[in-house]
C-alpha cells in the first residue's frame, strides 16, 4: 500500500491537500514515526502521483507489518443502513467544524438521518454534534440554514486549522474548511512587514493565519456581516493576533486612507470577486500581489478572470502579470472554484 510521507511540521497542510483532492484513504490509519507522518493513499494515477510529489511529499510503500490497521469508517457504517437506491441519495462525506459534522441529506432520507448521524459519531469520537444542511447558501452574507439532527444540541463550532482556532455559529457566518489548503498556501507566500488587505474576511481565517505567521505585518480584514465581524473580533483575541485590524464595512466604502495601501490583497468571494477588481486596484501598492477566487466552468474560468483583470488594469492605468492559477475545489456538477494570483504594476509617467 502507498503512503505520502511528510515532515511533522508540514503534516497538517499535507493532510488538507490530500483530503481536498480525495486522495487520502479513509480505510487506514495515519501513522507517525520519528519526525515523519505517513498518510494512506487511495489508488493513484500518474497525474495524482505528480501532484503529490509537486507538493514536496514522497510516495512510499510500507511493508504490511508497519501499516496501520483498517479502521471503521462512517461510509462502512452508513452502507449497512441504506439500500443501493438510498446510497445514491446521500451526498458523499461530511464537512467537519471542530466537534460539529455537517451532512447533506436528501428529503427522501429524512427518516434515516438520525441513524446516519449516529454512524458518523460512532466512527469519529471527535464529533459530538451532527447538523444537516436545510437550504442553499444565500444572500450577500453567504449564510445557510441548518437543522439539528443528533448529539449535543449546538450550532457553535470551535474549528482548528493551520495552528489557529476559530469560533463561530455555523448558521450566522460563512466558513469553508475546504479552503484550508489555500489559506496555508497564501500564508506561506506572505512576507514579513507586508500591509495585507483581506476583503470579505468572514470570521477571520485568512487574516489571522497570515498575521500569526508574520507578527510584524499589518493585516486589515474587511467584513460586512455584523455577526461574522463579531466572531472575527473574538478570534483575533483568541489567537493573539493584535496585528489584525477588523473593519465592519463594504469594501467599496473604504475611506481614501486605504488607497495605495496593500502589498497583498486576498479576494475570497468567488460569487462576485470580479465586481471588486477596481477596488483592488485602488487599494494596491505598486508591485502588490492579489489572490482572487471565482466560480466558473473549469475550461473557461481562468480566461474569464484574466480578461476581467486586464480590463480593470487598463481602466486604472496599471499593468498586470499573472503568477499562478489552480482549481481549488469542485463547486457543482458544472462549476469549479479557481484561484488566480497576479501582480499589479503602476504605469509610471513618461
Amino acid at each position: 500500500m502507498l503512503y505520502a510521507k511528510a515532515k511533522t511540521s508540514g503534516a497538517e497542510r499535507a493532510r488538507r491537500m490530500l483530503m481536498s483532492r480525495g486522495l487520502l484513504s479513509k480505510e487506514h490509519l495515519v501513522m507517525r514515526k520519528a519526525e515523519r507522518v505517513y498518510f494512506p493513499l487511495v489508488s493513484l494515477n500518474e497525474k495524482d502521483k505528480k501532484l503529490i510529489e509537486s507538493e514536496g511529499l514522497d510516495i512510499v510503500r510500507l511493508p504490511a507489518a508497519l501499516r496501520g490497521s483498517k479502521r471503521r469508517s462512517h461510509e462502512m457504517e452508513i452502507s449497512k443502513l441504506l439500500d443501493e437506491k438510498e446510497k445514491k441519495l446521500l451526498a458523499r462525506g461530511f464537512d467537519q467544524y471542530g466537534s460539529i459534522a455537517v451532512i447533506d441529506i436528501d428529503d427522501a432520507l429524512r427518516h434515516k438521518e438520525k441513524e446516519v448521524a449516529r454512524a458518523i459519531m460512532d466512527s469519529n469520537q471527535n464529533i459530538k454534534t451532527v447538523v444537516a444542511k436545510a437550504g442553499p447558501v444565500h444572500g450577500i452574507y453567504r449564510t445557510r440554514e441548518y437543522r439539528y439532527v443528533a448529539g449535543r444540541r449546538t450550532f457553535m463550532a470551535e474549528h482548528r486549522e493551520n495552528g489557529c482556532t476559530f469560533r463561530f455559529d455555523v448558521r450566522k457566518a460563512f466558513f469553508s474548511n475546504r479552503l484550508s489548503y489555500e489559506r496555508a498556501r497564501v500564508r506561506d507566500l506572505s512576507k514579513p512587514k507586508e500591509n495585507v488587505m483581506v476583503m470579505f474576511a468572514g470570521v477571520g481565517p485568512f487574516a489571522i493565519e497570515i498575521a500569526k505567521a508574520n507578527k510584524d505585518s499589518k493585516v486589515v480584514a474587511v467584513e460586512l456581516n455584523r455577526d461574522a465581524y463579531r466572531y472575527m473580533l473574538g478570534n483575533i483575541a483568541l489567537n493573539k493576533t493584535s496585528n489584525v485590524s477588523a473593519i465592519l464595512s463594504d469594501v467599496k466604502e473604504l475611506p481614501p486612507e486605504y488607497d495605495n495601501y496593500a502589498d497583498r490583497i486576498i479576494m475570497p468571494l468567488p460569487q462576485s470577486s470580479l465586481e471588486f477588481l477596481d477596488d483592488a486596484f485602488r487599494i494596491a501598492k505598486d508591485g502588490a500581489t492579489v489572490h482572487l477566487y471565482m466560480f466558473g466552468k473549469k475550461e473557461e474560468a481562468p480566461d474569464m478572470v484574466k480578461l476581467a483583470v486586464r480590463e480593470s488594469a487598463k481602466r486604472n492605468g496599471a499593468k498586470v502579470s499573472f503568477l499562478f492559477s489552480r482549481e481549488v475545489r469542485p463547486y457543482s456538477s458544472k462549476e469549479v472554484e479557481i484561484v488566480v494570483d497576479f501582480r499589479i504594476r503602476r504605469r509610471r509617467p513618461g
